[in-house]
């Protein structure tokens, strides 16, 4: 595998210029070349064989955050021979839902459409997001992409401590006027921007706006000691996959608190079955 010092990272490329801040993205890809190359080479990407590419989005309550919080897991991914990215979208007090997810959108296209000066694979795309970042994640791997404005088919999806079910009481922003809104949301708002209600099963509120049986390849670890996200909104959406007929893996993570995944302690492991999961799947 080759070394961090081995990866190529290109940051804060932009995506796009919004009225309340310029979209970026932050791209590492591995310098040296793919193991299944062609024999003869360039320097460029694109004489290399593609890369499956890996997209993170960061957490922060859809309040705080940027990129750079996966730093480490960027750099680790590109270490495991994948292309990752990072992209940044509207918080709540910029830009009220469905700005954020139309932005996460945006960004995993903007990547993919430079597929050949990133040397990624097209047809191998994975979104991992932790807390809000999975919720976003999430909503882009099971929403329909004329929904959201998504162009590149997702392949596989990791969700960390996400928040599933915005309609739920089991997160701390439960009974609060979210910050994805101006306002308290309405039912039908609520129902729009939580992902479960994109899979079979949830009756009142699956209106055709997701896959049922056609999303991709699910993993979901949640923390057993999340005090932040209740663990339920991962158990459920598991099993709301698992009953539409997708392929999906939930890890209860125990004693693991909201944010295990950046903490010295559990990051080797859960690195090893992010990646494990990725590299079967991609």
């Amino acid at each position: 595998m080759p070394r961090s010092s081995d990866v190529l990272v290109h940051r804060n490329r932009t995506v796009a210029d919004r009225e309340e801040r310029t979209l970026t993205a932050d791209v590492y890809r591995p310098e040296s070349p793919a193991a299944t190359e062609i024999a003869e080479t360039t320097a460029s990407p694109a004489a290399e064989a593609s890369r499956p590419l890996v997209v993170f989005v960061y957490g922060g309550a859809w309040e705080t955050g940027s990129t750079g919080q996966f730093a480490r897991w960027a750099l680790d991914a590109a270490d495991e021979g994948f292309v990752a990215a990072e992209v940044s979208y509207r918080l709540g007090h910029e830009a009220p839902f469905p700005a954020q997810i139309e932005d996460v959108c945006e960004g995993i296209d903007w990547v993919v459409d430079r597929a050949d000066e990133f040397g990624i694979d097209s047809e191998a795309v994975a979104v991992v997001g932790h807390s809000a970042g999975a919720h976003l994640a999430l909503l882009a791997a099971l929403s329909d992409g004329d929904e959201f404005g998504r162009r590149t088919g997702i392949d596989a999806a990791v969700g960390v401590s996400g928040v599933y079910d915005l309609r739920a009481d089991d997160h701390e922003r439960a009974g609060e006027s979210l910050p994805l809104f101006d306002s308290p949301p309405s039912a039908a708002e609520l129902r729009r921007c939580s992902p479960i209600t994109r899979v079979g099963g949830d009756a009142d509120a699956n209106s055709g706006n997701g896959p049922d049986a056609d999303a991709p390849p699910t993993l979901l670890l949640h923390g057993s000691d999340d005090s932040v996200v209740a663990p339920d909104q991962s158990a459920r959406l598991a099993d709301a996959l698992d009953a539409a007929g997708n392929e999906v893996e939930y890890d209860a993570v125990g004693a693991a608190d909201h944010v295990f995944l950046h903490s010295s302690y559990h990051y080797p492991a859960v690195r090893k079955r992010v990646f494990s999961f990725l590299r079967e799947r991609l």
